[in-house]
């Protein structure tokens, strides 16, 4: 089974090559005893008790535990022993691995804690555990393990237990990875190898925090793509997988592993080979143009290609900046792909015909594609809300503006919205996320005079376009069911006086202010509201809202009974307390405001 992965190189794995080596170190293992340990093992403590035991003469422990429920903790010393002078591990904690029986040796996904000052700590539920030291002289480059020490952790427990390891020269292994079988269009960019310790074994599917990786791209990388060493390794038996990444991702091959031996010291040889495995991605080159533009057109062009093969399928868009061909590594499938070009200053964008094409892995699709450019029209206008009391403010408009008709899957892209409120009069793009990081957004300042009930879409192409308005009022935003449909034709500007019914509110508003008196120091404030009266400080199903300027608050709620308060936070060094004022009992009705005034004094 191959197992195919993004290209991502991750820096660092705390402790991901960590293991209970116990075969790995021979000179270790001879020493270690886990069968004449496993007779010390403690039987897992109740809440009624209290235990703690380890087994190497080489740490010191004792523990305690009470009735509290959850896991224990394990914590102590990590000291290397034996080093030379300067030795520094880049890598230094301890891990734990559940003890199954007597003289097990390994253990693939233990839990583990680097050494913060020397000092680790484990969080370990309720039973039997074998902990050892470990350290590592390159990030990924394998643990070296120190004497297991049996412990029985109870729940709510807090054991010590300090643990060593004995320094030992590490070795080296020089890999080299052949693939056969490989396609002109994709060669090998680099390669790696999946490592293992003799008693692990590798799936295709997951790692096994005992296996380490190496490959050829970390720095200094090799000189070829097929070549690299991997320093800093125990001494011991591994067995080796080969691994390669193309232009189409990463694949190892867990069928093809080798046997290999390190010696301490020493840099041992292993060559790997594997036949190419066909990825599940392919690549589509592309380039795009924009014809019968006028001179001086600059506007950016970009390909979008959706897959609709799948019934969850997603886009994948990129802007063609230099001007050359584009590459797209896409999933096996089919896919529709236009070309597009943006309009500035909003970014709404004007599309080409639509292509489907078959997407195969290892394979390059290549397409030309051509957008004819278009002039644009306008649609502009005001907008009145019917039925809407006095008494109740617009504070915003969001005006969003869609083609009508358009049956691919790229007509979102040529929407555009604009938002006009008290945060000041603004255009900008539809959906700033549709092209993830390459989202191109403008702003335009509206006409000198212009109120914020009035809407100017500069950038339309000709054709019906569906517009719809959403308002807001302080009890929240409200969108009508249907738009308002216009014809936009090029070069010209289409006046539309746009209506649309007011909508009773479902909220109301409670408002007012929080005076604080006789509070020095730090303190944070703000109203809450709970469903029924407060007791003993604790608010049911609560609404928060935080001070403004002056002391002033506003709650938008749902109809019904509530009971608001004031409440002070108030900060002395590390120490907190809570303040609150008197709850007052409130009706909230949807549409309508109510008052309430607190005051909340200090000691």
């Amino acid at each position: 089974m191959a197992r195919w992965v993004k290209q991502i190189r991750i820096v660092l794995i705390a402790a991901a090559a960590f293991v209970l080596l116990v075969t790995v170190l021979p000179q270790v293992a001879a020493g270690i005893g886990l069968g004449s340990l496993a007779h010390r093992l403690d039987v897992t403590t109740n809440c009624s008790g209290s235990s703690g035991s380890s087994g190497s003469g080489s740490s010191d422990s004792s523990g305690s535990s009470g009735c509290a429920t959850g896991p224990g903790t394990v914590s102590g010393m990590v000291t290397v022993t034996g080093a030379p002078s300067g030795f520094a591990p880049a890598l230094i904690g301890a891990g734990a691995c559940p003890y199954v029986s007597a003289g097990q040796s390994l253990c693939a996904f233990p839990q583990f804690a680097l050494a913060l000052g020397g000092n680790y700590s484990l969080q370990l539920a309720p039973g039997n555990w074998v902990v050892e030291g470990f350290y590592e002289n390159t990030a990924l480059g394998g643990a070296f393990v120190g004497p297991p020490h049996m412990v029985t952790v109870a729940s709510g427990a807090n054991l010590s237990v300090n643990v060593r390891v004995r320094y030992a020269v590490p070795a080296t292994l020089h890999v080299t990875v052949t693939v056969s079988g490989l396609a002109p269009t994709s060669p090998v960019l680099s390669s790696y190898a999946i490592l293992c310790p003799q008693g692990v074994h590798y799936d295709g599917i997951v790692q096994p925090l005992a296996c380490v990786r190496g490959d050829s791209s970390l720095y200094p990388p090799s000189p070829t793509p097929g070549s690299f060493s991997i320093v800093g390794l125990p001494a011991g038996r591994w067995k080796a997988y080969p691994g390669y990444c193309t232009l189409f991702g990463c694949a190892d091959n867990p069928q093809a592993g080798k046997h290999v031996t390190t010696v301490a010291g020493q840099t041992s040889q292993v060559d790997l080979s594997t036949g190419f495995l066909v990825p599940p991605n392919g690549q589509l080159t592309a380039s795009a143009s924009v014809t019968g533009a006028p001179v001086g057109f600059n506007n950016p062009v970009g390909i979008m290609a959706c897959d609709i093969g799948h019934q969850f399928g997603f886009c994948s868009g990129t802007f063609n900046g230099g001007g050359g061909p584009t590459t797209m590594i896409l999933p096996d499938g089919i896919w529709a792909v236009s070309a597009f070009y943006t309009v500035q200053p909003f970014g709404n964008a004007v599309s080409g015909q639509v292509q489907n094409i078959v997407i195969q892995g290892g394979q390059v699709t290549t397409l030309d594609l051509v957008v004819p450019y278009q002039v644009l029209g306008t649609a502009t206008g005001s907008i009145t809300i019917t039925g809407k009391p006095a008494s109740v403010p617009i504070k915003s408009y969001s005006v969003y503006a869609c083609p009508v008709g358009l049956s691919n899957p790229f007509s979102y892209l040529s929407c555009v919205s604009e938002y006009s409120g008290v945060a000041g009069y603004a255009y900008g793009a539809a959906d700033p996320k549709r092209f993830g990081q390459s989202a191109r957004r403008g702003s335009l300042s509206k006409p000198t005079g212009a109120t914020i009930n009035t809407y100017n879409l500069p950038t339309l192409t000709p054709g019906q376009w569906n517009i719809q308005v959403t308002y807001s009022t302080p009890f929240g935003y409200y969108s009508p069911q249907f738009g308002t449909i216009v014809n936009i034709t090029a070069g010209k500007t289409t006046a539309t006086k746009i209506k649309i019914p007011y909508q009773q509110p479902y909220s109301g508003i409670v408002k007012g202010t929080l005076t604080v008196v006789g509070i020095g120091g730090g303190f944070n404030s703000q109203v809450r509201a709970c469903s029924s009266a407060p007791v003993a400080g604790i608010c049911n199903g609560g609404f928060y809202a935080q001070m403004g300027s002056n002391g002033t608050y506003q709650l938008q709620l749902p109809p019904g009974t509530w009971w608001v308060q004031g409440v002070v936070y108030v900060y002395s060094g590390f120490n907190s307390r809570t303040l609150t004022s008197e709850a007052k009992q409130v009706t909230v009705v949807g549409g309508s405001s109510a008052k309430a005034n607190f005051t909340v004094t200090g000691p």
